[in-house]
């Protein structure tokens, strides 16, 4: 054995070591934050959601029985661990498919980075990805963005791959970038600001060596060509499974044509900042690094896939100002990007400083991109243990008194996931009570009342959605002569024997029977 094969095999051993580490690291942080879920403010999205999955595994109909304002295939995939394991076991098991996602994520910017500069710069593009506050807080909840980012992410990774693949093995990586951009879409519309990103790749696949415009001509369009196939077989499949019906095209596209025109949306860097404190400084790094690492020497043939990823996350300008609303959730459709182009500018900054002045070859330039991924290692396990991602929950009379309904209890509510965690459902119709559904008049007062008959009663909760509505309440007192209030909230029901034992205040016919807290 010679000593050029014991290197690449110690080197090999090296890297598996290291990736395992980094794999770890990410499922360490997930779980953490998984731990704490219950105990976190969860964003509104996570409800609606929550209550949309139970109401499909419950055999409601998508788009006619169950309002959804996104393509079909999350909430389909979300529905399906409730409809086999039911209730409980049903979210730990799609919570675990979103921290899935997570990863997902984080493994499309790894697998961005490395396929320029090398395995060690993927580990900590994975590691920037997963030590942004707003994956960690949106690792576990219900939200179609993440899973749009990650597969949009997954589209643009089997791009550059195919790129630098021979063939026949090139035409499957594009086929497969075109149904992981189909997926994409199919879990959210807004997943194609990965689009212009895909096209940069694909203008650009003429092969060192290759000349003449027929040439780049020709490998264009097989390429486009392999794509759209993808693309298209993946849609058939997925619409033969899901069915979405008619009725989805109204409320994927026309809603979100008015909403639009009836929500106003704030600037990109408010957007950003909205965040928290890493959201500016994380993409202002980003910037950065992709001046340098498009200005700086690298890799032969690999400043168009720098230019690729710099455009997906430069997207987000265009994106902040021209879509409404907007929402912080969405900033998660341009961290992989933004992490990858952070890394990759400290490598190219660090690749001119080696041989400029520091002159660190072979095994040492080696070794300090592993002490460099240990280090971001540390670094990331000391800032999840010391920071918090997420406002705290805390308990409250009013889930507690939901608690102890029956089971069979149906309410109509703007607090989707209050109802959800104490076990209850919405009406189908009403899993979703947004300020953008109301605002944009896709969910009127008759509506509201005419699924609040069907129920057990309605609880008005706190930010005010459909409790604004003069008229919703009016009605509410009017067909339901059971009051309780606490905390702010205020719930009204038939019978009096339901909220009888809880801590707060009730009424029956406008008069206080009880206004005692209970041992």
């Amino acid at each position: 054995m010679t000593g050029a094969t014991v290197t690449l095999r110690l080197t090999v051993v090296r890297d598996a070591l290291l990736w395992a580490a980094v794999a770890a690291a990410a499922a360490w942080t997930f779980a953490y934050r998984a731990a704490t879920s219950r105990a976190q403010v969860l964003d509104y999205d996570d409800g609606v959601y929550w209550q949309t999955a139970l109401a499909i595994a419950d055999g409601a109909r998508p788009y006619t029985e169950v309002f959804h304002a996104q393509p079909p295939l999350f909430p389909w995939l979300v529905a399906q661990p409730f409809a086999l394991l039911g209730a409980v076991d049903g979210e730990t098991t799609a919570r675990l498919l979103m921290t899935g996602f997570a990863a997902l994520l984080a493994a499309t910017a790894a697998g961005m980075t490395a396929l320029l500069r090398g395995p060690r710069a993927g580990m900590l593009a994975a590691l920037a990805v997963v030590a942004f506050p707003l994956l960690q807080r949106y690792s576990f909840q219900f939200g179609a963005d993440l899973p749009a980012a990650a597969l949009g992410g997954v589209a643009l990774c089997l791009a550059m791959r195919a790129r630098s693949a021979g063939r026949p093995a090139r035409w499957w990586w594009w086929a497969g970038s075109g149904a992981a951009l189909c997926l994409a879409a199919l879990v959210k519309l807004i997943a194609v600001v990965v689009a212009p990103a895909l096209a940069l790749v694909l203008l650009t696949t003429v092969s060192t060596g290759t000349t003449g415009w027929w040439a780049w001509l020709r490998r264009t369009a097989a390429a486009t060509g392999c794509m759209l196939a993808g693309f298209a077989a993946a849609a058939a499949v997925a619409m033969l499974v899901i069915r979405p019906g008619r009725a989805a095209w109204d409320q994927v596209f026309a809603f979100h044509l008015r909403a639009a025109e009836s929500v106003n949306s704030p600037d990109v860097i408010g957007m950003i900042d909205n965040t928290g404190d890493w959201g500016l400084p994380y993409f202002i790094a980003a910037g950065v690094g992709g001046l340098l690492a498009l200005g700086l020497p690298g890799r032969a043939g690999g400043r168009a896939d720098v230019a690729a990823i710099a455009v997906w996350a430069a997207t987000i300008v265009p994106y902040g100002y021209l879509h409404h609303p907007v929402f912080k959730h969405h900033v998660l459709l341009f961290v992989a990007p933004a992490g990858a182009l952070i890394v990759l500018g400290v490598a190219a900054l660090w690749a001119v400083a080696r041989r400029a002045v520091l002159r660190v070859t072979g095994p040492r330039r080696r070794w300090a991109g592993g002490v460099a991924v240990v280090v971001a290692i540390v670094a990331g396990a000391w800032y999840t243990t010391h920071t918090t991602v997420a406002p705290v929950l805390t308990d409250t009379s009013v889930e507690a008194c939901l608690r102890g309904l029956p089971r069979d209890v149906v309410l109509v509510s703007d607090d989707q996931a209050m109802l959800a965690r104490a076990g209850l459902r919405t009406p189908p119709w009403l899993v979703d009570t947004s300020h953008v559904r109301i605002d944009s008049g896709w969910l009127t007062d008759a509506e509201i009342t005419a699924a609040a008959t069907a129920a057990d009663g309605v609880l008005f909760a706190r930010p005010r959605r459909i409790g604004k509505h003069p008229e919703v309440r009016v009605w509410a007192k009017e067909h339901f002569p059971v009051r309780y209030t606490a905390d702010r909230y205020e719930l009204y029901v038939h019978a009096a024997p339901l909220v009888m034992g809880c801590t707060g205040k009730v009424q029956v016919d406008g008069k206080t029977v009880k206004d005692a807290p209970t041992p």
